[in-house]
């Protein structure tokens, strides 16, 4: 009888464990979900702070200076067949280098791409994190009306 007892306290004191543990997973899930919304919200209204995203990718990955320096040399390779003169080299190396400033930037769609992906995976998780601290916090009442159940078809059987 004594036995009995301590293991009632046990699982008492487990399943108040258990279910603080569920509340902190829902209440954290709850949380980075309304993060990731209010970030969204954010990029939509203000696409410009993606900016700090893409210089961050371009610093690590260096990969709109290789791309530039693949589009100058296409840019000023002449044609075959074609005869330039110096003046118009010259002239369309400054026009390249004109085009270097008004190009478009690998490095950003890259930081879209990434960011976009980033809050979906964050997203998920957290969606995760609410369902399991909501199964976890309700443990006992879906063990009891899984238990009703299976006295409801018994008794069903029976007759």
């Amino acid at each position: 009888m004594n036995d009995n007892n301590i293991d009632d306290v046990g699982k008492g004191i487990m399943s108040i464990f258990v279910r603080f543990i569920g509340l902190f997973l829902l209440i954290a899930g709850v949380y980075v979900a309304l993060y990731v919304m209010l970030k969204a919200m954010d990029l939509y209204q203000n696409p410009k702070s993606i900016e700090y995203f893409a210089l961050a990718i371009e610093k690590g990955s260096n990969i709109d200076k290789s791309l530039s320096s693949i589009r100058d040399a296409v840019i000023t390779e002449p044609v075959e067949g074609e005869e330039t003169s110096d003046a118009n080299r010259q002239g369309t190396r400054r026009g390249s280098a004109d085009a270097a400033d008004s190009h478009v930037r690998i490095s950003y769609f890259f930081a879209w791409i990434i960011m976009l992906m980033l809050l979906m995976l964050i997203g998920s998780i957290s969606l995760r994190a609410i369902k399991t601290g909501g199964e976890l916090v309700l443990y006992d009442m879906q063990i009891k009306q899984f238990a009703k159940m299976l006295v409801k078809e018994s008794s069903k059987s029976r007759q």
